[in-house]
């Protein structure tokens, strides 16, 4: 068989995936079977089926493994139907395993059977987070030497940044407590209490350690200037006039020193002020 043209080769590899992806469209399956050939006692359509139950199982077993919590909650048949639901409806659309699902925790949010457990969308959304932050590109600490040569009158412009890893999460249940009652080596059996309150969580990684941090109020204000990326100078203006004042400056080495703030910028623009430390 000639070697096809890459437009060709391009649209096979389309119609391949539209064949093969769970749920996928039976037009592609149509379009591809005149340019297969079957293998052994496997017409086109049998080879395309089997390949086609190895993909769903291999992406099943892929949420199976980032959602490890939310499969506990409701157990393995409950979490291996909503997964099958969730395949069926979601291919995957990169080559990395890694990226497969995260949209199940919005999922989760209309998954009729799910409807009984309000908290469970979180807990995966949660899951993700660590998911995500665990395989992160490692990353080195803010270089200090730079930012001390920053010029005083430049200070108010300086963009601090989080790490890449890291994420704000917001729930009104207590999801960090869930999580860690749900580790495979857990020891606490406390109850918990649902309704015992609202939860801001940190997640980021610090070296090869995954963190779950719940900053008080004051540094979670402060770490939302720095996700927005707001000027250092705008931070202390606008957080000096809430209810309660924050004061920038006093939290700005505690978050270094925790390593919340690995990088900065000279101003909105972006123009890279600081080296990394390799």
């Amino acid at each position: 068989m000639p070697t096809p043209a890459p437009n060709d080769l391009i649209r096979l590899q389309r119609l391949f995936h539209g064949a093969i992806s769970p749920g996928g469209d039976p037009a592609c399956l149509e379009a591809l079977e005149p340019q297969l050939h079957g293998s052994g006692n496997l017409s086109v359509r049998q080879g395309i089926a089997a390949y086609k139950g190895s993909v769903k199982g291999k992406l099943i077993r892929c949420l199976e493994e980032i959602y490890p919590v939310c499969r506990r909650l409701v157990g393995a048949a409950f979490f291996g139907g909503l997964a099958e639901t969730y395949v069926m409806q979601n291919a995957s659309t990169s080559p990395d395993l890694g990226d497969y699902g995260g949209d199940l925790p919005v999922f989760l949010q209309t998954f009729p059977p799910a409807k009984a457990l309000p908290y469970l969308a979180d807990v995966a959304q949660l899951e993700w987070h660590w998911h995500r932050a665990f395989n992160a590109a490692d990353e080195s600490g803010i270089d200090l030497t730079a930012l001390a040569q920053v010029a005083p009158g430049q200070w108010e412009r300086l963009v601090f940044q989080l790490p890449q890893s890291s994420v704000l999460m917001q729930s009104d249940f207590p999801v960090h407590r869930i999580w860690q009652a749900n580790q495979a080596d857990a020891t606490d059996s406390e109850t918990i209490d649902l309704d015992e309150g609202s939860v801001n969580l940190f997640i980021w990684r610090d070296g090869v350690e995954t963190r779950i941090d719940r900053p008080n109020p004051d540094e979670w204000r402060l770490l939302e200037g720095f996700a927005a990326r707001t000027e250092f100078g705008q931070l202390c203006s606008e957080l000096d006039q809430g209810a309660v004042p924050v004061d920038p400056a006093v939290l700005l080495p505690v978050f270094v020193q925790r390593g919340w703030v690995r990088s900065f910028v000279l101003d909105s623009t972006m123009l890279q002020a600081a080296s990394r430390l390799t």
